[in-house]
């Protein structure tokens, strides 16, 4: 590939290997995913050769493409400290990934933006693995008593939100100082405007640096240098994380709960304690200081009883990787696992024997609370597809050790009589490796209902619920159904959410979840109460919500079959899908039902479409069962999204704030100032303006339907070139 390269410069290597990758980019020849896995050829020969350039390589190549400078550092730079660049990750995945293999395709399919054609996927056989199941396996009868369980979940605590910085910014996260948005407001401009006068507005320097709070003095908005769109509140604000002040807030009232009348016995968290920042502003310390200092208040204010955790997928440096044990990687890696075992178990929320799987197993831990349940707690990161190591030898039954872990674990229980939770972060329905999520579904299958007691996620920042069905996931019936998952609101508003937590009631003997109950607080309040601290309320109770006419027993727990029944109402009863929704994002104002403001009778085409969104959401435990579920004669080529779906607020003075449901990068967010200075021009024909908008939207839909009818023909033809009759044989 690189002719007589010993006798070259290093300069001359790296323009031969950028001119090849220039090349191979610009081939109007190849198809898309061909020209991806040329490319990591590339990089594959240059790995073994020269693997010091690779990172140099890349970087420049990428930004001589024209993609942009700061992505092209984080995916491809030299790694550093001070910013989590991935170029070391990148060299040893290109190094022993198989370009032509399943390694290549599925990094194809997950990280580039013009390969759409999903690699058809071994078959799996486990039955080796574990004794035979006994025919006689139903889960243990509840005995009608029970104890509560708090679940915390996606704190993303944010150590740089600023008072008064831009929250409707242009970058992944707002709320810092660096944050801005590309399009700046106009000069007449005026955010207060939007709220009733009567009302002040909340920019307070308020604290609770003695452990209880102390409202600040009032920060004049007009004071700062840049104007804003949306200037931050002191307690939080919709397109950022968790600023300090309101996890001290959230856990405030918990522990007041807790000591009223809650008295929970334990609590879990399912990871997220590190904020979404784009890793170009993510350093080492910035995650050490993070999970230090939440897990600090954590203990502060929950101190009587036990938080058992799992690891989040941005938990770690640089995020979202971990490295199989194979690779002398590993070690690069060590100091974090030491770093969060000291943590959990100086805080006396695990014992020795957890700490040391934390620390020296790494993919997870158990322990056993003291009723005699088992929490396993796993690190998502095994099926994360944003972890490049987990694209080398994706053959390979289980590289990470995570699944014999898992089966071990769960043999043990069966053994002894003892009833499972099982905790993570990532649920395999979200940006997960297809491989991995069939190996554990095939865990879970094999293991419920007797031991398995309930699946919890975080992640997702929605409240939701998955069902687990047998087989390939299609059949969505009782018949084929194995377990359920529960997947815990987030504390952090990113993303239009109210920031919530719930707890559970649970049987004292089968450990089976008897309610659910969800307490929100609405942030919007908060940003015209004068800087009182937010009001925290009662949502919703899971049995009261998805069975309102009370047919479900009481004595019997809310069990797998009662979350099916949830499912097919979501399905078929609008009200009932509006109120999922409605519990998604928990009552705020970026639900897209307030978005599509519907108030008719008879279901329109927009609703439907959410309807069965909705259902597939909720019935499908991998990315690839919704791809199944959502193909109909009209949308036949369902992928995964590639951009988080992008709430856009925009303001118009004297107005309440109007809310535009945007799909696709984040780019969109620059045509907001356009149409603010639309609206305000006096020529503006505001019914010229509806129907131009109404034509514009039909042939939106016209194109997108064309360009799905085409991505479906080139998936049809490359599934018919294709035929890997690969298994995964008895491992």
């Amino acid at each position: 590939m690189f002719a007589s390269d010993s006798q070259l410069s290093d300069l001359e290597l790296i323009d031969i290997a950028i001119k090849q990758l220039h090349s191979i980019y610009g081939a109007t020849d190849l198809k898309e995913c061909v020209s991806c896995k040329m490319r990591l050829q590339v990089g594959k020969f240059l790995a073994l050769t020269r693997s010091d350039l690779v990172p140099s390589v890349y970087t420049r190549w990428c930004k001589e493409e024209g993609f942009d400078e700061s992505l092209c550092q984080t995916k491809f730079g030299y790694p550093s400290v001070e910013y989590g660049a991935l170029g070391l990750e990148f060299t040893k995945m290109v190094q022993l990934v198989n370009p032509e293999g399943l390694d290549g395709d599925l990094y194809c399919y997950y990280h580039d933006q013009d390969c759409h054609v999903m690699p058809e996927l071994p078959s799996i056989r486990m039955a080796k693995l574990w004794p035979p199941r006994p025919k006689l396996y139903e889960a243990p009868k509840p005995q009608g008593e029970t104890f509560n369980v708090l679940h915390l979940s996606d704190i993303s605590l944010q150590l740089d939100y600023t008072l008064l910085a831009e929250s409707n910014c242009s970058q992944a996260l707002c709320c810092a100082p660096r944050s801005s948005n590309k399009v700046h407001p106009p000069p007449d401009y005026d955010y207060s405007s939007i709220y009733d006068p009567q009302f002040g507005l909340s920019f307070y320097d308020s604290s609770y640096a003695s452990g209880h709070f102390q409202k600040g003095p009032y920060v004049d908005q007009f004071k700062t240098f840049t104007p804003t769109w949306l200037p931050s509140h002191e307690f939080g604000a919709y397109g950022c994380d968790t600023s300090e002040l309101m996890l001290n807030n959230t856990l405030q009232i918990i522990r007041d709960f807790h000591e009223n009348h809650l008295n929970f016995e334990f609590g879990i968290f399912t990871g997220g304690m590190v904020d979404h920042a784009d890793s170009i502003h993510v350093s080492r310390k910035d995650v050490l200081d993070s999970q230090f200092r939440g897990y600090r208040d954590m203990l502060h204010y929950l101190e009587n009883f036990p938080i058992y955790s799992a690891m989040g997928t941005r938990d770690s440096f640089p995020p979202n990787q971990l490295p199989t044990k194979s690779l002398t990687t590993q070690f690069n890696y060590q100091w974090q696992f030491d770093f969060i075992s000291d943590l959990w178990h100086e805080s006396k929320w695990i014992d020795l024997d957890a700490a040391k799987q934390v620390r020296y197993n790494q993919v997870g831990y158990s322990i056993i609370t003291k009723r005699g349940l088992k929490i396993i707690s796993l690190n998502s990161n095994v099926w994360n597809t944003e972890n490049l190591y987990s694209f080398i030898d994706t053959l390979n039954f289980d590289p990470f050790g995570i699944w014999q872990f898992l089966i071990d674990e769960l043999i043990e229980s069966e053994i002894n009589e003892q009833r499972v939770w099982i905790i993570a972060h990532l649920p395999p329905s979200k940006h997960s490796l297809p491989v991995p999520t069939k190996i554990f579904t095939k865990i879970i299958e094999r293991f419920s209902p007797k031991v398995i007691a309930a699946i919890f996620f975080g992640y997702n920042g929605k409240d939701q619920f998955n069902l687990i069905y047998g087989g390939d996931g299609q059949v969505k019936d009782l018949s084929n159904l194995i377990n359920y998952a529960l997947i815990g609101p987030s504390v952090s508003p990113l993303n239009g959410n109210n920031p919530a937590w719930r707890y559970y009631s649970v049987d004292t003997e089968t450990f089976d979840v008897v309610n659910s109950f969800t307490y929100i607080t609405k942030l919007n309040n908060t940003f015209v109460n004068e800087g009182a601290e937010p009001v925290w309320e009662y949502q919703y109770s899971a049995r009261e919500a998805y069975d309102p006419e009370s047919l479900w027993p009481m004595e019997r727990p809310l069990d797998m079959e009662f979350w099916h029944h949830a499912g097919e109402k979501i399905r078929d009863i609008p009200h009932i899908n509006k109120m999922f929704n409605s519990f998604e994002y928990r009552q705020s104002p970026y639900d897209p039902y307030y978005y599509l403001n519907f108030q008719v009778t008879e279901p329109t085409t927009d609703e439907l479409i959410l309807q069965n969104d909705n259902y597939c959401k909720v019935t499908s435990f991998s990315v690839l069962n919704r791809k199944e579920c959502m193909l109909t004669d009209d949308q036949d080529a369902y992928k995964e999204p590639r951009y988080l779906r992008t709430f856009i607020p925009l303001i118009r003075p004297n107005q309440s704030p109007e809310y535009l449901l945007l799909s696709g990068p984040p780019s969109t967010k620059e045509t907001e100032s356009i149409v603010y200075q639309q609206r305000q021009n006096p020529n503006f024909d505001q019914e010229e303006a509806k129907q131009s908008d109404v034509k514009a939207k039909h042939n939106r839909r016209k194109s997108l339907r064309d360009k799905l009818h085409k991505a479906h023909q080139r998936v049809k033809s490359e599934m018919r070139k294709r035929s890997f009759g690969m298994e995964l044989d008895d491992v």
